[in-house]
């Protein structure tokens, strides 16, 4: 059986992949998916939610999408990582946990970057963005004989020059800093416990860019594609099979 798990944007890939979309689709989307209405900020969700923005129309997006399937209704084992405001823990989406769980509530909780989108109450908790706890879920899935894999995205940026700079450029690289630690815990000790984890360099992107250029985005699956092929090639049962 397939067995899946993503956090933040790997969980809205992951979730749109075990709903039933075809790589070719999931493609395509990605190349043409205006990101805009996803994150418009508004001073309303400010006010109300004490974020930038409200996520709603993230979510109504994802219900589209997934064709407001539960986790009941995969074939596919799929986790997908939050994190707690509560507990300050990890939050595991999976068919065992959640079953009645829609997908696109758990992607929209795992997605959801800290003061950019509101929390999602969900079972008693309060969820952010699973990168906050576990921004590598290789360490969720099941270690037996099947290789697995771990994709990395991971900010390759030159250090800044003293000076002053804007949201849109600091934002990104304190979301970076928060995680840094975190990141490279989780990457060490899936490393040690035998998955291989593949590192796409991804600095001359932003996921705060919500009109990204095609030419951007199609470097960014360019790399990622060549990254991840090469690493697949060199595992045995995989180069085998």
């Amino acid at each position: 059986m397939v067995e899946l798990s993503g956090t933040s944007g790997g969980s809205i890939v992951a979730s749109l992949y075990a709903s039933g979309m075809s790589l070719d689709v999931l493609r395509e989307l990605c190349m043409s998916l205006d990101w805009s209405p996803m994150m418009s900020f508004s001073p309303w969700a400010l006010v109300a939610s004490q974020s930038l923005c409200s996520g709603n129309t993230l979510l109504q997006y994802l219900q589209k999408l997934t064709d407001g399937k539960k986790f009941s209704d995969l074939s596919i084992e799929l986790k997908v990582i939050a994190s707690d405001l509560l507990t300050e823990k990890e939050f595991v989406f999976s068919r065992a946990a959640t079953p009645d769980a829609e997908l696109a509530t758990a992607a929209r909780a795992s997605a959801s970057i800290p003061l950019v989108f509101a929390p999602v109450a969900f079972a008693n908790s309060l969820l952010v963005d699973g990168g906050c706890c576990n921004n590598m879920p290789a360490s969720v899935l099941t270690i037996d004989d099947v290789p697995r894999l771990g994709i990395y995205l991971e900010s390759d940026d030159a250090p800044l020059k003293p000076g002053n700079y804007g949201l849109r450029t600091l934002a990104p690289r304190i979301i970076d800093l928060l995680l840094a630690s975190n990141e490279s815990s989780h990457v060490a000790l899936d490393t040690k416990n035998g998955a291989t984890i593949v590192h796409v360099l991804t600095g001359f992107a932003s996921s705060f860019d919500r009109n990204m250029s095609a030419a951007t985005r199609q470097k960014l699956y360019a790399v990622g594609y060549t990254t991840t092929a090469t690493a697949l090639a060199a595992l045995p049962t995989v180069a085998s099979a």
